[in-house]
């Protein structure tokens, strides 16, 4: 790691106030020690910016900002992401370009509420990348309204965890698959496990998109940040160390965008349905017979003018 000597005479070139930089790093030394007047200084400076943050850029709500402020000087947690911090700009454009963002991420991460930037400020994400259940994409009792009841079950169980099947029902299946209530029953339980399950890796999946894509967002603000600073400096040594910390960031972007069509190519292929092959075992039936009846059922809903697909 640099020396302070070092990242002093690194200021010098970099055409800041030689003064304020050093302050600024004497000032970093001290809160990284502990001490409670650098800690308190640092706080009335940049306080009001730390605690700000994650409402402005991040749509945080305004109860949540006070638990991201104690997060950030928790066991100094924020002196030790400004250790790289050299002069060469001031601490608050720092603060703001290298060390917030990464924070605030960490913060929600271990939340497990990471909330994303809003799209109008990124660029529009694609259309949706899975198929909906029915219950988000229309009522499924409007969907079944007028189904035959042989019709309409066989789509209960395509969509099993939104729906309770009546005692009627149970019989039905009962009858048609030669198995006693409570085997059916049992049957029924085990699909809305798995689709349970399905839904949890589909929400893990996403998950980690809202990640990749707040990645994406502090990556393109640090480029913008990076290209704007680059039209105020001449040639020289700065401007080229922006020009490699430009290049630095425009791979990071394109390894998270590679990153980010990955998932929403495993989030395309994810179902919040019930498997065709467990409907067929729990019907006592072969799965084309559960696909064929499944395709007439959606094809007699198109013709009304209905779809249980987003």
């Amino acid at each position: 790691m640099q020396s302070i000597a070092g990242k002093r005479a690194s200021a010098q070139e970099s055409g800041v106030d030689p003064t304020e930089a050093n302050e600024a790093l004497e000032l970093i030394r001290r809160c990284l020690t502990g001490e409670p007047a650098a800690i308190q200084v640092f706080q009335g400076h940049y306080g009001e910016l730390i605690y700000g943050y994650p409402l402005r850029v991040f749509g945080t709500p305004p109860e949540d900002a006070a638990d991201f402020y104690v997060y950030a000087f928790d066991e100094g947690r924020i002196f030790r992401r400004m250790r790289t911090f050299a002069g060469r700009a001031p601490l608050r454009a720092y603060l703001l370009a290298y060390v917030l963002d990464h924070l605030v991420i960490d913060w929600k991460r271990r939340e497990r509420e990471l909330d994303t930037v809003p799209l109008d400020t990124l660029g529009q994400l694609p259309d949706p990348v899975y198929t909906l259940r029915a219950s988000e994409a229309r009522p499924l009792r409007d969907l079944l309204a007028g189904l035959e009841p042989e019709k309409a079950v066989i789509m209960k169980l395509l969509y099993v965890e939104d729906w309770e099947l009546q005692p009627p029902e149970i019989r039905h299946l009962a009858r048609i698959s030669k198995r006693t209530m409570a085997d059916v029953l049992t049957g029924i339980d085990r699909l809305r496990a798995t689709v349970r399950e399905r839904e949890a890796r589909l929400k893990g999946i996403e998950d980690a998109l809202d990640a990749v894509q707040a990645w994406i967002s502090v990556y393109e603000r640090q480029l913008q940040r990076i290209n704007t600073e680059l039209t105020t400096f001449p040639p020289g040594p700065m401007r080229e160390r922006l020009s490699t910390s430009r290049g630095e960031v425009e791979r990071k972007i394109t390894r998270r965008q590679q990153q980010r069509a990955k998932l929403l190519a495993q989030a395309q292929r994810r179902k919040v349905t019930a498997p065709y092959r467990e409907i067929a075992a729990l019907l006592n039936t072969s799965v084309g017979n559960v696909a064929s009846q499944i395709a007439r059922v959606r094809q007699q809903l198109k013709e009304r003018g209905l779809s249980d697909e987003s």
